[in-house]
């Protein structure tokens, strides 16, 4: 089983290339938090490969139970991957997928819903006078009205 192209992110670990991919939708036990989120990573090479599946130990953020920001950073990707490849994963020799746990912290100080911007005021207008020579009383430069003192 090979990692679709589309939607892959790419780390390099040592001199190997892998592939990362989270899926973009829950399915319907991640959605309603019975399993936790997985992530899948794989070598980037032609060769037959094994595929490394990460289970976090978390649920998803945008489950329809309780939302809650996570993040999954490239940092971590290269942990998970070295911290497998000790548990012996081989990388380049196709086999069956490679299941492995990692503990990603989850953040519940916010929501994923933004939060809602401030409404923008327009600035008030500074009415700018001038005198007028003439009569040497100030007029306002909107209207060419005199203004009131």
């Amino acid at each position: 089983m090979t990692l679709p192209k589309k939607g892959t992110r790419r780390v390099r670990f040592g001199e190997t290339h892998y592939d990362w991919r989270i899926r973009k939708k829950p399915t319907h036990s991640q959605g309603v938090r019975d399993t936790p989120m997985l992530l899948a990573i794989q070598a980037s090479e032609d060769a037959p490969r094994c595929v490394l599946v990460v289970d976090l130990r978390v649920s998803r953020p945008d489950n329809w139970i309780y939302p809650h920001q996570t993040a999954v950073t490239p940092g971590q990707v290269r942990d998970m991957i070295r911290r497998a490849l000790e548990a012996e994963l081989r990388p380049l020799v196709a086999g069956p997928q490679f299941r492995f746990e990692y503990s990603v912290p989850m953040d519940t100080l916010g929501t994923i819903f933004p939060e809602p911007k401030p409404k923008k005021t327009a600035p008030q207008r500074v009415r700018k006078t001038r005198v007028m020579h003439k009569l040497n009383k100030p007029v306002s430069l909107d209207s060419r009205r005199p203004a009131s003192r």
